[in-house]
């Protein structure tokens, strides 16, 4: 069972938090859907929100899965009739542009700031992480796992 199930939000509740309108202009700013025929920005927003929520373990497999999942395509409004593999996720993911979560994140960390007051973000545990922190984070990772085979580098 996810770590989220036991929330009460929704995947709905949370595509509320993040307007249409936005992750459409950053395609466009970000230019993360240039040269992309099926897994643009908005979609692998959608699929690794949606991943993350429904999933206990996610892996590129499961995002495979998960996007070739008719509930998915259905609650989405996606065209049934497309599919993904499992390497052209892993390779959407290593050459999209990190700004456009980067700035959908600045979106929904400004909206809960001036929405809730402090009391409230300490009661559902939300905090505001540093990017540099992350990206720190995800260089060591890069650092320490094979790209062509998920392994741990020794």
């Amino acid at each position: 069972m996810s770590v989220f199930k036991d929330h009460k939000v929704s995947v709905k509740q949370l595509l509320s938090v993040v307007p249409e309108a936005l992750l459409s202009n950053l395609s466009l700013t970000t230019k993360v859907d240039y040269y992309t025929k099926i897994l643009h920005g908005k979609k692998l927003f959608y699929l690794l929100l949606y991943g993350i929520i429904e999933n206990e373990k996610l892996s590129q497999r499961t995002l495979e899965d998960t996007f070739n999942d008719y509930l998915f395509k259905t609650l989405f409004d996606l065209d049934k009739s497309e599919t993904v593999r499992r390497s052209s996720i892993s390779e959407r993911l290593s050459k999209i542009d990190s700004d456009y979560f980067k700035q959908i994140y600045q979106c929904v960390y400004e909206q809960f700031h001036d929405t809730y007051p402090e009391k409230d973000k300490a009661k559902h545990h939300l905090i505001h992480v540093d990017s540099s922190m992350v990206g720190e984070a995800f260089a060591k990772l890069l650092n320490g796992i094979d790209h062509k085979n998920g392994k741990k580098i020794r």
